[in-house]
């Protein structure tokens, strides 16, 4: 157009200084206009100011065309300055015409301009007296339509831009991810308000060059990303990868990115635009995960387990290094099934067992066995192994874990305790075996020693040398069952064969009787014994009797033994705290121990004593049974001692109180009449026979000797007796077979009482007799008063009370 206006003016003889001015006029201001137009659109987008800057573009224009047409007027030539103003009413029109349209005008604006114009060339036509009406109004249209043109493929073009412009903008604006765009230069053109959260404001990132904001060791990598976009090597949809941006504050930022390329018309990329989201928590979870799985991995693949995990259908996924214990490598067994490693018979079990882990329910029998695992050999190894569901993120069965442990060594392990533990029973049944059996053999002889020197020391005419002989033969004799009594009350402890009789007693009785028992002792070595009760004794507590008189017999005459000068106090108290607590304490005046000494005096076969003939009357388990025995109870014992001034045990014991205190009558041995009770004595020993018969005829028994078990059978079978005493360990049959024969019997003695008289004093012979049908047990060597006690009590004639 701006040509053929030059070629218009030259045919109407224009001068051609005026040509050129408004050739140069006109491509200023369109090449103002050209420049402007991109500054410009930022300020057109807006929503105040955006609908009238459009138009005043328009009026910049009109404002040339209005300066010429007065240059021309006052110049004499108002032709052209008619031609001027035409053009700048077009100008105006148009303004005024987009006005209108934005602003909801009256059509009246849009022709105002064109009125104007037209009364103006009229005017100036009649002034100057020129008839080129036809000749204006024709440029005019003509003008008129190719500015219009221009104007409107202008307009288009810009309102597209601004459109789209404003679009993204709003986006930008809104968005809660970070949005940046910037040229093939690498310098910021655009930031969203959202890059605040980086401690930046967006017009302070414009214009500098995005390596301003990224960690060092990310730019390389991501200006490689940007190389491919921009030689069109990447595609335009690009994986999000997270890049450290700097913050306002010095720190970093993981972002998220995924860049775009942008290009003009012709396809040529004029920059990026890059989408930032924050993901510096999801990163930094990533890490830890990371970490974590491979702290798992460092453990699975240096642990000695064989570590397996399988997918839902058994498929093994991954096997940890262990599996070379097995023979295999990890390509052996990793895309195989687990069934293929299992022995037949196991792979029935585990069928369930996985389906079940799958289904989300608990194995039936734990999640702990052991199963046959195949080794690339062929053989099969035992292993035991524990399994555990893995699960997604929806908490769903994904797959299963079994950790596989070699139970090879245990196994062998097991099987040696297992045979250490027959070899253990068995020797402990050889020991009880040899312990009843020595016992046995000590006991019998014993019983003929210490009864018949019984009936020596009772006797009143003997010579004084002879009862010095007789005295030491008892004291000897004593000794002896005191040691047998001792092994055998320590083997029951270590087996663990010793139960208590818990009863009710009176504390103060049970403390002046155990006394009364060594006061002897003591008298004939000129010792005192102080006997202190203590207020708070109640009248009745529940405790054994037994063991406890055992325990502190074992003080007593170990204090009177080792104390030659003063004396031996006893003192007893209770408490009850603990539900009730018996408290005794046993001093003496003696030589005392040293420190050393008294850390192993309740060893066992432990002796403290210098002296070598005390040592010699004690095998050392004294103490080391009465702490046994104490602990038994529910108790402790101590001891405080120093050298050259004596010791002092204490010891305490669980005593509930009682309501009531268990009577016993024992009559005098020398009150015990026999009546006439007829009694059988079977024992395949004469001395025992002799014996009994002597202490039993004594008083008024009548006594019928069997040497065995069949002659005991066949009496019995034929002879009413009031009273058996059986021995046990005696040729075929015994003791045990002989009471059963009778009890099976129809004779006269099938209900007659049996006792057994033996030598056997386990626990075991004790059930046995029990078993056997017998009624009761009397230990050898024989007591004479326990004798008498239980034969008055069992042959009582006649007398069912009796035998109550």
């Amino acid at each position: 157009m701006l040509f053929g206006l030059v070629g218009l003016f030259a045919l109407i003889n224009l001068p051609t200084w005026l040509v050129c001015a408004w050739v140069l006029a006109q491509s200023l201001l369109i090449g103002a206009e050209v420049l402007a137009l991109p500054r410009l659109q930022p300020i057109l987008a807006s929503s105040t100011s955006g609908p009238w800057l459009d138009p005043l573009l328009d009026n910049l224009e009109a404002l040339v065309w209005l300066g010429l047409a007065g240059l021309w007027w006052l110049s004499g030539d108002p032709a052209l300055a008619a031609l001027a103003l035409l053009l700048a009413g077009v100008t105006i029109t148009a303004a005024m015409r987009e006005a209108a349209a934005r602003n909801g005008l009256s059509r009246f604006l849009y022709a105002a301009p064109w009125s104007a114009t037209f009364a103006f060339l009229i005017f100036a036509q009649d002034r100057a007296g020129l008839r080129t009406g036809p000749l204006i109004l024709a440029l005019a249209v003509t003008a008129m339509a190719a500015f219009l043109a221009r104007r409107r493929r202008t307009r288009a073009i810009l309102v597209k831009a601004l459109t789209d412009e404003t679009d993204y903008r709003e986006l930008a604006q809104n968005a809660t991810d970070m949005i940046v765009r910037y040229d093939t230069d690498e310098l910021i053109q655009f930031a969203s308000p959202s890059v605040r959260r980086l401690g930046y404001p967006p017009t302070a990132l414009v214009g500098r060059p995005i390596s301003d904001f990224v960690h060092p060791d990310d730019l390389a990598p991501a200006r490689r990303r940007r190389a491919e976009i921009f030689s069109g090597r990447a595609g335009e949809d690009q994986d999000f990868r997270a890049i450290r941006v700097r913050t306002a504050d010095g720190g970093w930022l993981w972002l998220q990115n995924s860049p775009s390329p942008i290009r003009d018309a012709d396809g040529l990329l004029t920059g990026v635009v890059s989408v930032l989201r924050d993901v510096t928590a999801q990163k930094q979870a990533m890490d830890a995960l990371a970490a974590s799985e491979a702290r798992y991995r460092l453990l699975a693949e240096h642990s000695s387990d064989l570590i397996v995990h399988t997918e839902p259908d058994g498929t093994i996924v991954y096997a940890s290094p262990a599996c070379r214990m097995l023979g295999y490598a990890l390509e052996d067994m990793v895309g195989r099934l687990t069934r293929e490693f299992l022995h037949p018979e196991d792979q029935a079990e585990n069928v369930p067992r996985r389906a079940a882990y799958l289904a989300d329910e608990h194995p039936p029998n734990g999640d702990r066995r052991e199963l046959r695992v195949l080794r690339k050999d062929g053989g099969y190894q035992w292993m035991e192994t524990h399994t555990s569901a893995v699960r997604g993120p929806d908490g769903q069965v994904t797959g299963v874990i079994s950790i596989l442990r070699d139970t090879a060594a245990r196994r062998r392990l097991e099987e040696a305790l297992r045979q250490e533990s027959a070899a253990a029973e068995a020797a402990s049944v050889a020991k009880s075996e040899f312990l009843a059996t020595m016992s046995h053999e000590i006991r019998t002889p014993l019983t003929g020693i210490i009864g018949f020197a019984g009936l020596l020391e009772a006797a009143s005419d003997l010579p004084v040398n002879v009862r010095t002989y007789v005295d030491r033969i008892v004291t000897a004799s004593q000794t002896l069952l005191g040691v047998v009594n001792d092994v055998l009350d320590f083997s029951k402890l270590e087996a663990g064969q010793v139960e208590l009789s818990r009863q009710a007693f009176d504390p103060a009785a049970f403390v002046l009787q155990t006394v009364e028992l060594v006061h002897a002792q003591a008298q004939a070595k000129g010792l005192s014994v102080n006997t202190e009760l203590g207020s708070s004794l109640p009248p009745a507590v529940t405790a054994d009797p037994l063991r406890l008189r055992q325990v502190l017999l074992n003080l007593l005459t170990n204090a009177i033994k080792f104390t030659d000068q003063g004396g031996v106090a006893i003192g007893v108290s209770y408490s009850e705290d603990e539900g009730g607590t018996l408290n005794l304490a046993v001093a003496d005046t003696g030589a005392g121990m040293a420190e050393d000494q008294v850390g192993r005096l309740f060893h066992r076969y432990e002796q403290v004593d210098t002296d070598a003939e005390r040592a010699q009357s004690s095998t050392g388990l004294g103490l080391a049974i009465s702490k046994a025995l104490v602990e038994l109870m529910g108790g402790s014992i101590a001891v405080e001692s120093q050298l050259g001034r004596g010791s002092t045990f204490r010891l305490s014991v669980k005593a509930p109180l009682a309501d009531t205190v268990a009577q016993t009558t024992r009559e005098p041995a020398t009150t015990l009449s026999g009546g006439g009770a007829s009694i059988l004595v079977v024992d395949d020993v004469p001395t025992n026979r002799e014996l009994a018969r002597t202490l039993l005829t004594e008083f008024g028994y009548r006594v019928t000797e069997a040497a065995g078990g069949a002659q005991a059978i066949e009496i019995a079978g034929r002879t009413p007796f009031d009273l058996i005493l059986m021995d046990l360990q005696m040729p075929s049959p015994d003791g045990f077979a002989a009471t059963r024969r009778i009890r099976a019997g129809d004779g006269a003695n099938r209900a007659t009482p049996i006792v057994a008289l033996s030598a056997n004093v386990l626990d075991t012979h004790l059930e046995a007799c029990r078993a056997a049908g017998m009624d009761d047990h009397i230990a050898k060597p024989i007591d004479p008063a326990d004798l008498l006690q239980k034969v008055h009590h069992w042959s009582s004639a006649g007398d069912p009370d009796a035998r109550a």
